[in-house]
């Protein structure tokens, strides 16, 4: 591929910033819509849950994650992209107001959660920019025991295969690991994985 190519690519959906970040951000709206609300699905919130959402891009998943937990309940978006981040705020002004979402820097390897601080983790198609060990240790250290890990991603985007995913997911400390995919062709499939936080390692 050109050097042109990637580096329009990597400013458009690896690393989103300027006008083509805002571009890309508009394609995820659109593009993501479906697998954000399986991961909510999947996660299976419940009103008054603390979640942690990663790579929340323009933030669509942060507000049906936000919807989802209720005014009890409480959502932080990390993001290492400052033009996703305010695409999202912008999506969740309104929770953004009131307290019940937060949204700030930070990548699956750097949330600055509190030890045991949240009771899930979501994360929709980013799981290709992770280096999966050091993430997979800072994931359990958020989660308190029982916490799950919900991640979906598009196959095609996938640097390995759903199963090779869920077996780094038990290698990194987690049990009870389910997997699923949906879509008939390699093109459209999505793998979803959830996860539990079985405690301290």
């Amino acid at each position: 591929m050109h050097p042109v190519l990637i580096k329009a690519l990597d400013s458009t959906f690896g690393h989103p910033r300027g006008v083509m970040g805002r571009f890309g951000g508009a394609v995820m709206v659109r593009g993501n819509a479906p697998q954000e609300r399986w991961a909510v699905e999947l996660a299976d919130l419940r009103p008054g849950h603390r979640v942690l959402v990663l790579g929340h891009g323009p933030g669509v998943g942060l507000a049906l994650t936000a919807a989802a937990v209720g005014d009890d309940g409480f959502v932080l978006g990390v993001d290492p992209s400052g033009a996703m981040r305010k695409m999202a705020s912008a999506r969740c002004a309104d929770g953004v107001r009131s307290g019940r979402v937060e949204i700030r820097d930070g990548t699956s390897e750097r949330t600055a959660c509190a030890d045991a601080s949240v009771d899930r983790v979501i994360s929709v198609n980013n799981i290709t920019m992770w280096d999966r060990p050091a993430s997979f240790r800072e994931l359990r250290r958020v989660l308190r025991p029982g916490g799950q890990l919900t991640i979906v991603a598009h196959r095609h985007i996938m640097n390995t295969s759903p199963e090779e995913l869920r077996a780094d997911v038990e290698t990194g400390g987690f049990a009870d690991v389910d997997l699923a995919v949906r879509g008939r062709s390699l093109k459209r499939a999505v793998a979803g994985i959830r996860a539990v936080n079985p405690g301290a390692a």
